[in-house]
């Protein structure tokens, strides 16, 4: 998915702007034009394109899942399917725990989602089931629009950004984004702190940063990167003071406000605070401290992805390869940040390496859905809008072979997923 150690004269996300003749000449070494500036009309008629882009991208994907589907089942039987009927429950009748189960329960599932479901419930009086899949379609085209602005921000061109947004629509990741999942709202919050970022909004980060961590666990880790870049950052500036650091403290807290909050909940309702990391144990066994240590330094969680799909390749396993591609295309990626002029000092770059170190943990310790790496696919579309990734993946020749292979990769996800045979 990533290629190439390349520097660049881009500016980084959260770096300061480059003089202005840094653009002509970036434009001149990769013999394209300077982008046009900006304005707020051309950036809504670009927000515009890539919105509808989204919405022909879902339409396809359900006339596939209903050609993938066996006749007798229904269409919203097969989208409300999975975690999208915990969510659905959760919606409608709540929390509920008991602490001597060993059953799944549903704490293990963070509130964000089903309360943005039960609050338009509440006011429209619209169903779960279509307040599901209508808001995930939606939320991915307004993640879309949002996309291409980002790689805007990065240098690109019109056609370069509705490229990159071509690719992120058709990756595998895109199928939970026609169903009753939190992804699409998750990929907003997402590409709004990236946004932010490269913008200079460090509250506007903390607060989406904030809302992604009552959503799920990723949240928790783009909150670690949001305070490893903000202390980089506040360094940088020579500036560190009482009030610097009272301002970082708080926007600490506002990154954590959403995991903070459903601890808070849990523990006024059931007495444990801890209740939604005990709940998840009862998918997997946890392993011990040393054996997790052990199959990440060895990246046990990336080889296993390989060879599990290997054993039935043609199989209910397939996922297991897209796991293995992602997390590649993942560290090739970090590699392309810390290679590219200012990468480390980036949110973007943090975001991507604490996801990522949690996606492994998590799956060397439970090997459960938390730890399956293609959903950190979103994440990499964000962050690798930077000028050497999204230069080398929308060429004409790469840009055709990485839209072939994502376009059969999200057939075979789609076709597993919806006749029941994807398994984690």
């Amino acid at each position: 998915m990533i290629r190439g150690s390349v520097t660049t004269t881009t500016p980084p996300v959260s770096g300061p702007r480059p003089p202005a003749g840094a653009a002509v000449l970036e434009a001149a070494r990769t013999g394209g034009t300077r982008p046009a500036p900006q304005t707020r009309s051309h950036a809504g008629r670009l927000a515009v394109i890539a919105s509808v882009m989204s919405l022909v991208s879902s339409l396809v994907l359900l006339l596939l899942v209903r050609v993938f589907l066996p006749p007798h089942e229904s269409l919203w039987t097969a989208l409300m399917g999975w975690d999208a009927s915990w969510y659905r429950d959760i919606a409608l009748r709540g929390y509920s725990w008991n602490p001597h189960s060993t059953a799944p329960q549903n704490p293990a599932f963070l509130p964000l989602y089903p309360l943005f479901e039960r609050a338009v419930h509440v006011v429209t009086g619209l169903s779960i089931e279509s307040i599901a899949i209508s808001s995930s379609i939606l939320f991915q085209a307004g993640a879309a629009a949002l996309l291409v602005w980002i790689a805007r921000g990065w240098g690109a061109t019109d056609r370069g950004a509705l490229l990159w947004v071509a690719l992120f629509l058709v990756s595998p990741p895109a199928v939970f984004d026609i169903m009753g999942y939190y992804s699409a709202l998750f990929c907003v919050l997402c590409f709004l702190a990236l946004l932010f970022a490269q913008r200079r909004r460090p509250w506007l980060v903390a607060l989406a940063v904030g809302l992604a961590s009552g959503m799920n666990p990723l949240g928790i880790a783009f909150a670690g990167g949001f305070v490893v870049w903000s202390l980089i950052e506040l360094v940088s500036s020579k500036s560190v003071t009482w009030r610097s650091l009272l301002v970082l403290g708080g926007q600490a807290l506002a990154s954590l406000s959403g995991i903070l909050g459903y601890a808070l909940f849990l523990l006024a309702r059931f007495g444990d605070p801890l209740a939604f990391y005990q709940a998840t144990k009862a998918w997997s066994p946890s392993a011990s401290a040393p054996e997790v240590l052990t199959r990440i330094v060895t990246f046990e969680p990336v080889r296993s992805s390989f060879t599990q799909w290997a054993a039935v390749p043609y199989g209910w396993n397939t996922s297991f390869l897209i796991d293995g591609v992602a997390a590649l295309a993942i560290l090739a990626l970090v590699a392309t940040l810390v290679a590219t002029s200012g990468g480390v000092r980036t949110f973007a770059f943090w975001l991507l390496v604490f996801a990522f170190l949690l996606v492994q943990v998590q799956s060397a310790r439970w090997g459960s859905e938390i730890g399956t790496t293609r959903f950190l696919l979103p994440v990499a579309f964000g962050v690798g809008a930077i000028a050497p990734v999204r230069r080398l993946l929308t060429r004409p020749g790469v840009f055709a072979v990485t839209l072939l292979v994502l376009l059969v990769g999200t057939a075979v996800f789609l076709q597993h997923l919806v006749t029941g045979q994807w398994i984690d």
